[in-house]
């Protein structure tokens, strides 16, 4: 695996506060690579982050609900693990909110950081003011 993309995908992890989530092609495009969710995907996966730093990045193609519908849009994602080894476990030690349809988790998309305020995140932990 790229090491750079790797060290990119943990300061993007050490970014996401308590009670928020993002997707993969947020990530991808915040470190400089707009079609590059898979690869996010892929270093996640063998990157050894820790389930709670890497819970809240989530897949986020498919949403339930809307604003036309009167109702508030949720991201559609699959639990995964069991108990404490779980998303749901790991996204509630986060504080992310969610409910559940079965097996899937319902996070609303109003929790959700786009690519914008990642990279802002970034620009601003790489020169703070002092």
């Amino acid at each position: 695996m790229n090491d750079d993309l790797h060290d990119r995908v943990r300061e993007v992890l050490e970014l996401i506060g308590d009670g928020e989530v993002t997707g993969y092609g947020e990530v991808a495009g915040a470190v400089g690579l707009p079609r590059g969710a898979r690869a996010v995907a892929r270093a996640l996966a063998a990157g050894g982050f820790g389930w709670d730093l890497a819970a809240p990045v989530i897949p986020v193609g498919t949403v339930r609900g809307g604003r036309t519908r009167g109702r508030t849009p949720h991201f559609l994602v699959p639990d995964m693990g069991v108990g404490e080894d779980s998303r749901s476990a790991a996204l509630e030690r986060r504080a992310v909110s969610f409910t559940r349809d079965g097996d899937t988790l319902l996070i609303p998309t109003s929790q959700c950081l786009d690519a914008v305020e990642i990279a802002e995140r970034l620009e601003a932990s790489r020169h703070p003011r002092g």
